[in-house]
């Protein structure tokens, strides 16, 4: 699980580098439609956020007991990482669609599969580490009924 998480976060950060560049180079240069080229942009500012979410849960990989208290992440940050897997899942999803009708170059086919299986891989990531912490917050409160149970008992 650890090396999938650390792949994940490779792949997000390529990803986001490239569409930060990409944003970036291209939003200087004279164009007509700046206004995809800073939707681009902005994917690479959420890119950036899903790798600092990446980064400051990775602590929790691989899914075990630990006594340790759980430092979560603001909702802010959950948020941004979950609208990254969707926009991903949808743009690639698009792509493949528009690439189904217009018959382009397999290289398109290759970028949009690769954005769907990004997009689901997140998104499959926040699932089951939601879930991790969910069932680790009802261990961890029923743990700490136990101790007080036994604490009050030898009073």
């Amino acid at each position: 699980m650890r090396v999938l998480k650390l792949l994940l976060t490779m792949f997000t950060g390529l990803l986001s580098g490239v569409l930060l560049v990409g944003g970036a180079i291209t939003y200087f240069m004279p164009t007509e439609n700046n206004k995809s080229i800073v939707a681009v942009f902005l994917l690479g500012c959420a890119g950036i956020f899903s790798v600092y979410f990446h980064a400051k849960t990775e602590e929790l990989y691989p899914f075990s007991e630990f006594d340790e208290p759980l430092h979560e992440l603001s909702k802010k940050y959950w948020a941004l990482h979950i609208a990254f897997g969707l926009i991903l899942l949808i743009l690639g999803t698009l792509m493949i669609i528009l690439w189904l009708n217009s018959v382009s170059e397999l290289f398109i086919l290759v970028i949009s599969i690769f954005l769907f299986i990004i997009g689901l891989w997140t998104l499959l990531d926040v699932y089951f580490l939601n879930k991790f912490i969910v069932s680790y917050k009802e261990r961890r409160a029923r743990q700490e009924g136990i101790e007080d149970i036994g604490d009050s008992s030898t009073l």
